[in-house]
């Protein structure tokens, strides 16, 4: 929530910091209290500012109800939009070609969809193609023109499943 950064201050100030106290900082820094993860889940919660950081990051994280999954996608950022459930269409995510109006990849830095996967979710294939092409290359054609936009994709979800689990089906 700073207007103005001195990057060149923040460079100086770090070079005070242990490791492990940037760490710290870093988290609570988007208010969560240290204490109360190991060290490991500290650079999970971190991970999670990777999208709005780095343009086209894609990141996907599965895990149990109440991890606070998509709590920072909606928290941290104004240039961030969470889609929740997950639907979205061609037009209202890349462009609508009868008005010609961009979307969300052109308006935000951060697109994170909630709750993205289930057996309930009708697929789009060509919704599906776009996407893929998007995260692989930055760019989308619609129409007869190709676009390219910066925003980072995220897919957050629940699963009472195992990791083991996940990696095997």
């Amino acid at each position: 929530q700073i207007s103005n950064v001195d990057v060149e201050e923040y460079k100086q100030a770090r070079a005070a910091f242990s490791r492990d106290e940037w760490i710290d900082l870093l988290m609570q820094s988007i208010g969560l209290v240290p204490a109360h993860f190991n060290f490991r889940s500290r650079l999970i919660q971190l991970s999670r500012l990777i999208p709005f950081c780095e343009n086209n990051y894609n990141y996907i994280e599965l895990g149990p109800k109440g991890t606070g999954k998509s709590h920072l996608f909606t928290e941290l950022s104004p240039h961030g939009i969470l889609v929740s459930g997950g639907e979205v269409s061609i037009a209202n995510l890349f462009i609508n070609n009868t008005t010609g109006r961009m979307g969300l990849v052109g308006y935000w830095d951060v697109v994170t969809f909630d709750e993205f996967a289930g057996t309930n979710k009708k697929g789009d294939a060509k919704l599906k193609d776009i996407m893929q092409n998007y995260m692989a290359n930055k760019s989308f054609s619609r129409g007869k023109d190709v676009f390219g936009a910066s925003a980072s994709m995220a897919f957050v979800g629940n699963t009472e499943h195992s990791v083991a689990y996940m990696l095997k089906h």
